[in-house]
């Protein structure tokens, strides 16, 4: 079997020897510089001269490390353009999967929201019904008919008020469904300068979806069409 390619930054032998060199020079600069006393002007000149040999040398130890922090940086380069190379397949697949969910989800949401509203419609319209007939036999004097006539309006009276769900919302362990806004379409000559104090010109999408969430999917901004939807994430 083949061995995995593995990247690494190398450091010469000889560089390495040219590194304690220069870490025992520096770390004998700074025994000088604790060392130093200032008292007249000759010594106060030293200490200038002394300055600028440490810029000196400060820039030879990066130049001294220029060209491996480069071949560092090229391996480590190479390594993640190999690893989003490998990951982006995988983003992709994930935003097909989401998007499909999310489709699916709010369609289910879509049909069950429209079920508990035909069957609050029918409640009421029951409760109707039993109201009338309650009046009818009250009118015929049959109060004990009219009376349960009016009990059985009152629960279709609650049943219309408290609908309770006619389908459960799908749900699978480690997925999360959380409302969300997606903008559809944008008129950039329609839309207003600024709107709830955020300059919204030249159309800045993001400060849009800021206001949109904001406002919970209720605000209207001209010039800009949204829909709701379902924002999907997986945890492992």
């Amino acid at each position: 079997m083949k061995q995995a390619e593995t990247l690494v930054a190398q450091v010469p032998q000889a560089e390495l020897m040219d590194e304690q060199q220069l870490n025992r020079e520096v770390t004998d600069i700074e025994f000088q510089a604790e060392a130093m006393v200032i008292q007249n002007d000759e010594d106060y000149a030293a200490a200038g001269e002394f300055g600028k040999l440490l810029k000196q040398k400060a820039a030879q130890v990066t130049s001294f490390f220029k060209p491996m922090k480069d071949s560092a940086y090229q391996a480590h380069k190479a390594v993640c353009d190999r690893e989003k190379a490998m990951l982006t397949p995988l983003k992709n697949a994930e935003k097909t999967v989401k998007s499909a969910m999310s489709n699916y989800f709010t369609e289910r949401e879509r049909q069950r929201k429209a079920a508990e509203e035909a069957a609050r419609r029918a409640a009421e319209a029951e409760r109707e019904r039993k109201l009338q007939e309650a009046a009818e036999l009250e009118t015929a004097g049959d109060k004990a008919g009219a009376e349960s006539a009016m009990e059985e309006a009152m629960v279709m009276d609650e049943a219309a008020t408290y609908t309770v769900p006619v389908t459960a919302k799908p749900k699978v362990s480690g997925v999360t469904a959380s409302k969300d806004w997606e903008i559809t379409d944008i008129d950039p000559k329609t839309v207003p300068l600024s709107l709830a104090g955020i300059e919204l010109r030249p159309v800045d999408t993001a400060a849009v979806m800021r206001l949109i969430r904001a406002s919970k999917g209720t605000i209207e901004i001209p010039g800009v069409t949204y829909k709701q939807v379902a924002k999907m994430s997986f945890r492992r």
